[in-house]
């Protein structure tokens, strides 16, 4: 039954990846993701340095950029934790490897 509920949000997770690839959709910045999540700064500081959240791509001055299924990805990492999976297993379910 569990394996059968991360199937799915993980088939969801690709289509929102794919749907996203097909329309060009607005890019967000760190603090707009930490607004929309209510995730505190040292929170999304710890998800990207481990590799969890991802930047789609910087601008020229540096800041990250963020597309809307990063969005949904961290949305799916923030349900996850509430559920009490670890990150190892949150690493595993996205298929990104630790970063360091």
């Amino acid at each position: 039954m569990e394996t059968q509920r991360v199937a799915q949000e993980l088939g969801q997770l690709q289509a929102s990846r794919m749907t996203e690839s097909l329309a060009a959709g607005r890019l967000y910045m760190t603090g707009d993701l930490r607004a929309l999540t209510g995730l505190p700064r040292t929170h999304m500081d710890f998800y990207l340095r481990e590799g969890i959240i991802q930047p789609t791509t910087r601008t020229g001055s540096g800041y990250l950029l963020f597309d809307h299924a990063e969005l949904e990805t961290l949305r799916a990492v923030l349900r996850w934790r509430e559920e009490g999976v670890g990150i190892r297993e949150i690493r595993d379910r996205l298929g990104r490897p630790a970063s360091h």
